[in-house]
């Protein structure tokens, strides 16, 4: 385990979740934190999908933590770009001084970084994963992360592999 405080989005914990990696996330990360919007977007309004019984469960053993986020009025100002999701996963992981907010979208991303907000994502996660001893079989996550609508260019599939 290294010692990362991490905040995750809905769309990484579902991709997580795919490749069998989200309930390996108390091995890879110290602290892991939820939004409370994000709790909501994946475990009530995503009910019977991918994810959804993980979250709840990993909130209810506690090695996920819902958080409320402080500061509304700086979620709120991203809402013209970004998913209140997106918006609270950023802000709250700037308030818990995080080491990384774990988002795959580019312009969320981006964003965090004007933010000062380091972020990575599911393969992020799945290169640490590696490195923690976790076993992983990157061409079937790539191909279920593919088949499952996540895009990964060609280059960088083929990029990862080599790894």
């Amino acid at each position: 385990m290294t010692a990362f405080r991490v905040v995750v989005d809905s769309s990484c914990i579902i991709g997580l979740t795919h490749i069998g990696l989200f309930d390996r996330l108390p091995d890879i990360f110290q602290d892991v934190s939820i939004p409370e919007c994000v709790y909501h977007e994946v475990v009530v309004n995503g009910k019977g999908r991918p994810g959804a019984d993980e979250t709840a469960k990993a909130v209810h053993a506690g090695w996920l933590v819902q958080r409320s986020v402080q500061d509304k009025l700086a979620v709120d100002a991203l809402l013209a770009n970004l998913s209140r999701g997106e918006a609270e996963v950023i802000i709250l992981a700037k308030e818990l001084a995080c080491d990384y907010a774990l988002i795959d979208e580019k312009i969320a991303r981006n964003i965090a970084a004007l933010l000062g907000v380091k972020t990575t994502g599911v393969l992020g996660v799945m290169n640490m994963a590696i490195l923690a001893g976790i076993p992983v079989q990157k061409k079937c996550a790539l191909d279920t992360l593919r088949r499952v609508g996540f895009r990964i260019s060609e280059h960088l599939y083929q990029d990862l592999l080599k790894l």
